[in-house]
Parts: structure tokens; C-alpha cells; sequence
């Protein structure tokens, strides 16, 4: 009796582990993606006074951006994924009716490198059952789609450039908030670290014997925010410079013609002193993007060991 309880117990358990041990056969994913970015900074924004992130967000700022990632198992209901991306961010004054920002006429465009890792925890899993609802045949029809939720950190290279004429030029060494001359701030890097967070929604397209033996095919969408550390990826961040003795043409002897005319295109505050500081952007709040990817994610079929020699 002790002998077939044992070997009851163990037809009853055995099923449930392997089961429990199919997500170890097809661990490693590699995906190609597209999408569209929108930048959230200094530059343009909706139609009322800047605020911070989601809330600034404009429509006419969208761009684009591709990318592959690989994305690997580490239990049942957690992936950690590598991203690499090229970007096309922007901003302009032209996109917002608010007085005080469209007046600037500042304008930029920045192709931005990030290299990141994610990690991410599945929310709702794709059911499977029957696919069709059948009469006289009970039980779950597929629930389509996974949800899962991430977080993660990385780093991006920017290189902010306004257009002049039909010209872009590079901001960065124009200095155009005084960078490196009396009372103005620090040269800025072209390198920060970024904070990626968001939820994706993926669905397995197909399944059964043909995946395991050739693969297993996806889609999915995510759609994130990218925080940044700095607030200088649209070249705005502080105030329009002046020299100790409020000369506002400090910039054009120190830089020359193309800062001078970076730095206020709008030409308003040129020409003449300024008296108290001018805002030129919010330096409490730095910059952020965020990006909606569609992918094509492919898990390689598992390869079969000890196979027959003959």
C-alpha cells in the first residue's frame, strides 16, 4: 500500500512540475522595434504655462525611433531585457499659443543614442484554452494577451542642434547660456543616465509543436517615459546671460554671431541691458521623453539533445 500510494503521489505531482518547468525551455528572446518619441522639456509644449512631464505633452513633437532588445527569462513571471535605441526628439516655440514661450522662438532637434536594461514583471499572462467559442464545449477561451509592467536604468548620448536659416547647427559649443564665461553656468555633457518605466502588452502569434520545433513569434507594444538628469538635451535650461556690467552682447564677443543669435533668436532682449536676470527655461525640472515601441520578438526553438545517430 505505502509502494502505490508513492507511486500515486508522484504520477499526480510530476505533471504539475514539468509544467511548472516549461518557461526554462525557451528563455532567450531577441526583438526589432519601431515607434514614436515625444519630447517633454523646455521647448514648446501645450498651450498654457510649462508644466512638468505628461502634462506638457504635444502632439506636434512626435518623432520617431528604432531599436533591438534582448530579453531573457529569470523565472516564471521575471525578464530582464537590453535595449539599445536611436531616437529623433524635438522641441519648438512655433507648436505653443502661450505668449511667454512662443516669444522665445527657440527651436531644436537631437538625435539621441540609449543603451539600456529593464526588468519586468508579468501583470496578466496569456490563457490559453479553446479559441473559439463552440456549443457544447465548455471551458476558458484564450485570454490574447500578456501585461506586464517595467523598470529599469541606462544612459543616452545627445547632441542638441537648432536651425538657422535652413542650416542645423550644433548648440552645445556655441555656449548660447554663457557657458564658461563670468556668472554663467557650467559646460554641459552630452551624456546623462536615464530612468526608463512602463507597461507593455504583448500576444504570442501562434503556438503548439511548429514553435517549439522552429520557434516562437510575438508582437508587443510598450509605451514608456525616459527620465533624464539633465535638462540641457533641447540646449535650454536656465536664464539669457549677461556680463557683470549688463552687457547682452557679452555672448557675441565670447562666441560669435551664431551663439548671439542661438541664444535669443527672437531678438527682444538683444541690443539692450536686461536688468534683472531673464528666465530662458525652468531649471528646476530637467528634460524627459517618452517613447511608444511596436516589436517583433522571436524566441529560438529549444535545441533537442541526444538525438538518434544514424
Amino acid at each position: 500500500m505505502r509502494k502505490l500510494f508513492i507511486i500515486s503521489l508522484l504520477l499526480l505531482v510530476l505533471p504539475s512540475l514539468s509544467s511548472a518547468q516549461k518557461w526554462k525551455r525557451q528563455r532567450k528572446e531577441y526583438s526589432f522595434g519601431v515607434g514614436a518619441t515625444n519630447f517633454l522639456g523646455d521647448l514648446g509644449g501645450r498651450d498654457q504655462v510649462g508644466t512638468n512631464g505628461i502634462m506638457d505633452y504635444e502632439w506636434k513633437a512626435l518623432r520617431y525611433a528604432v531599436g533591438l532588445g534582448y530579453r531573457y527569462q529569470l523565472a516564471k513571471d521575471w525578464f530582464v531585457k537590453g535595449n539599445f535605441y536611436y531616437a529623433l526628439v524635438s522641441g519648438d516655440d512655433d507648436y505653443t499659443k502661450e505668449p511667454a514661450r512662443a516669444r522665445r522662438e527657440l527651436n531644436f532637434k537631437s538625435n539621441v543614442l540609449e543603451l539600456s536594461a529593464q526588468l519586468e514583471y508579468m501583470l496578466i499572462k496569456q490563457k490559453t484554452g479553446h479559441m473559439y467559442r463552440l456549443r457544447g464545449v465548455r471551458g476558458k477561451s484564450w485570454f490574447r494577451f500578456e501585461v506586464y509592467a517595467f523598470g529599469g536604468i541606462g544612459g543616452i548620448w545627445y547632441d542638441p542642434m537648432g536651425e538657422r536659416n535652413g542650416r542645423w547647427i550644433r548648440l552645445a559649443p556655441l555656449n548660447t547660456e554663457g557657458q564658461g564665461l563670468p556668472g554663467g553656468p557650467s559646460d554641459y555633457s552630452g551624456f546623462t543616465a536615464v530612468i526608463p518605466y512602463g507597461l507593455g502588452i504583448r500576444r504570442n502569434l501562434g503556438g503548439g509543436a511548429r514553435a517549439r520545433h522552429f520557434g516562437q513569434w510575438s508582437i508587443s507594444l510598450e509605451l514608456s517615459m525616459r527620465k533624464t538628469f539633465t535638462d540641457y538635451m533641447d540646449d535650454v535650461s536656465t536664464y539669457y546671460y549677461v556680463d557683470g556690467t549688463n552687457n547682452p552682447s557679452a555672448i557675441l564677443e565670447a562666441n560669435g554671431e551664431d551663439a548671439y543669435f542661438f541664444h535669443d533668436p527672437s531678438g527682444l532682449l538683444n541690443g539692450a541691458g536686461y536688468g534683472e536676470p531673464q528666465q530662458r527655461g525652468d531649471q528646476t525640472d530637467n528634460d524627459a521623453y517618452m517613447m511608444g515601441i511596436i516589436s517583433i520578438n522571436y524566441k529560438p526553438a529549444r535545441k533537442r539533445r541526444n538525438l538518434p545517430k544514424f
